[in-house]
C-alpha cells in the first residue's frame, strides 16, 4: 500500500506541477498582452460562471471521493455509487445551463458583457462530463495527469497563436474554458474501464442530504472567496480585480502544489475512517501533516520575500499593485493546507459535512463583513487582508469539529527542524535579493539558494521525513 501511495503521490505531482507550470507562462504572457483591465474582464466572467458550476456540483466533487473510495473494490458496488452521483450531477447542470445563459441573455446587466459571458458559459456546460472525483476515488491518478497535460499543452499553444491583443480578452476566455474543463471531455471514453451501466436499484436519495450540506458549504465557500471579485469590482473597478486575480492566482498554484502530495491520502484515510481502524489513519495524517509542514513553511515565506521579483517577472511592470496583495495573502499556503488536511478529508470521511457548513458560514459571514470595512479604503489588499482573517476563522472552526477523529504524532524536533531550516533559509534568500539585481539571475538564484540551504539544515538537523524519503529512495535504486 505505502508503494501505491507513493505512486500516485508521484503522478499527482507531476500533474499539479505542470497545472502550476501552465499558469504560470499563461499569467505571465496574457497579463502583459491583455494587462491589469483585460485580465479584471475574464477573471470576473469567470467568477460568475463559477457560482453556476458550485451551484450545478452539488458538492459532488469533495463527496464523490469519499463514495466510490468507500465502495470497496466490487465492481457492483462502484458502478451504482458512481451512476447515481452522475445522474444527479447530470440533471442539476442543465438545470444551472438554462439557468445561466436566460440570466445572461435577458438580464439587462450583462448587455455589455454579453459575448464573453456566453462564451464562458463553456465551463458549466463541461461541468456535464465533470467526473474527476470518481479517478481520485479510485486512485487513477495515472489517467488524470496523461489526460490534463494533453489538454494544457495543445490549449497553451492556441493561447499563443490566437491572443495577440488587447481585444483578444474573449478568444483568451475560450481557450481558458478549454484548458480548465476540456479534459472532462475524454472522462466518458475511459469509464467503461471501471463500470459497468447495468445496475439495478438505483438509490439517488441517499446521497442527496451530505451532497447538499455540501453543497450549501461550497457555495459559502465561493461566496466569501469570489465576493472579493465582485466586490472589489463593485467600490473600484477591473483594473482592481485583475491585481487582485492574479495574486489569488499565485497563491492558488503554490497551495495546490502543498496540497498534490498529501491529496492522494484521501482514498486511503477515508477507508480507514470508515473502518474505524484510527491507528492506521493517524499514521497518514500524521504523515500528510509533516510533508505540509515541511513544504508550505518554507514556500509562505520564501512567497513573501520574492513577491516583487515573481510579480515582476510573472506580470510585469504593470502589476506592481499586486507585490503587497501576494505579501499579505502568503500565509494562505499554510492555512489552505491545513483546512484541507484536518479538516475537509476528516470531517468528510466521518459524515460531519454539516460541521464543514458551520466553519464555511462563519467564514463566509466574516469576510463579507470585512470586505465592507476594507475594500473601500485599501481596496484589493483589503480583500487580501479580510480573505486571510476568514480563512483563519474557518481553519480553527473545522480543526476543533474534527480533533477527536485524529491523533497526531509528531514530535518537537521535527518542528525545531523545519522552522530553524525555514529561517534559515529565509536569511539566506533576504541576502540574495539584496546583493543581485538582475531580476531573473535574482529569482533563479534565489529559488535554488533557499533550497539547497534549507534541505541541507534539514539534513544537518536529521529531520525524519527527509530520512525516510532517502530511505524509499536508497530501496528503489537497489531494485
Amino acid at each position: 500500500m505505502k508503494s501505491k501511495i507513493i505512486k500516485n503521490s508521484i503522478y499527482n505531482v507531476a500533474y499539479k506541477v505542470f497545472s502550476v507550470l501552465f499558469p504560470l507562462v499563461t499569467t505571465s504572457y496574457i497579463s502583459r498582452i491583455l494587462l491589469a483591465d483585460g485580465v479584471g474582464k475574464v477573471a470576473y466572467a469567470q467568477t460568475i460562471v463559477t457560482y453556476f458550476i458550485t451551484l450545478a456540483s452539488l458538492g459532488i466533487p469533495q463527496y464523490g471521493i469519499k463514495a466510490i473510495a468507500q465502495s470497496g473494490s466490487n465492481n457492483k458496488n462502484r458502478s451504482k455509487s458512481f451512476i447515481e452521483l452522475y445522474l444527479i450531477n447530470f440533471i442539476s447542470t442543465l438545470i444551472c445551463i438554462v439557468a445561466y445563459y436566460l440570466a445572461i441573455n435577458f438580464i439587462p446587466f450583462f448587455d455589455d458583457k454579453k459575448a464573453l459571458f456566453n462564451v464562458m458559459g463553456l465551463l458549466l456546460i463541461l461541468n456535464l462530463f465533470n467526473v474527476d472525483w470518481f479517478y481520485q476515488g479510485v486512485e487513477e491518478y495515472s489517467y488524470i495527469a496523461t489526460r490534463s497535460i494533453i489538454i494544457k499543452v495543445l490549449s497553451l499553444a492556441l493561447m499563443f497563436l490566437l491572443v495577440k491583443s488587447k481585444e483578444d480578452y474573449i478568444i483568451y476566455g475560450f481557450i481558458l474554458c478549454l484548458a480548465t474543463a476540456g479534459n472532462y471531455l475524454l472522462n466518458v471514453f475511459n469509464l467503461r474501464k471501471h463500470i459497468t451501466l447495468k445496475v439495478d436499484h438505483l438509490q439517488l436519495k441517499t446521497h442527496l442530504k451530505p451532497i447538499f450540506i455540501l453543497l450549501a458549504s461550497a457555495v459559502a465557500t465561493e461566496i466569501y472567496t469570489m465576493l472579493d471579485t465582485v466586490m472589489i469590482e463593485h467600490f473600484h473597478d477591473d483594473e482592481c480585480v485583475g491585481y487582485y486575480s492574479n495574486a489569488v492566482k499565485i497563491i492558488r498554484i503554490l497551495y495546490t502544489l502543498v496540497i498534490a502530495v498529501v491529496a492522494t491520502f484521501y482514498p486511503q484515510i477515508s477507508k480507514f475512517l470508515k473502518d474505524e481502524n484510527y491507528s492506521e489513519s493517524n499514521r497518514l495524517l500524521s504523515v500528510g501533516i509533516k510533508i505540509i509542514i515541511m513544504i508550505a513553511l518554507p514556500m509562505a515565506l520564501g512567497l513573501f520575500i520574492m513577491s516583487p521579483d515573481l510579480v515582476s517577472l510573472l506580470l510585469g511592470e504593470g502589476f506592481t499593485e499586486s507585490i503587497l496583495t501576494l505579501r499579505i495573502m502568503s500565509v494562505l499556503i499554510v492555512v489552505f493546507s491545513f483546512a484541507y488536511y484536518l479538516g475537509h478529508i476528516i470531517l468528510i470521511s466521518t459524515g460531519n459535512e454539516k460541521k464543514i457548513l458551520f466553519a464555511t458560514l462563519l467564514g463566509a459571514g466574516s469576510n463579507f463583513i470585512l470586505n465592507i470595512l476594507l475594500i473601500p479604503q485599501l481596496r484589493h489588499n483589503g480583500a487580501a487582508i479580510a480573505s486571510v482573517i476568514a480563512e483563519v476563522i474557518v481553519t480553527f472552526s473545522l480543526i476543533l469539529n474534527s480533533k477527536k477523529y485524529f491523533s497526531l504524532d509528531i514530535s518537537k524536533k521535527y518542528v525545531i527542524s523545519v522552522l530553524s531550516a525555514t529561517l534559515l533559509m529565509g536569511v539566506a534568500v533576504s541576502i540574495n535579493e539584496i546583493f543581485i539585481s538582475n531580476i531573473i539571475f535574482k529569482t533563479v538564484s534565489g529559488v535554488l539558494v533557499g533550497v539547497i540551504i534549507y534541505f541541507c539544515i534539514l539534513f544537518a538537523t536529521k529531520n525524519e521525513m527527509i530520512k525516510l524519503f532517502a530511505d524509499l529512495l536508497k530501496k528503489k535504486i537497489r531494485r
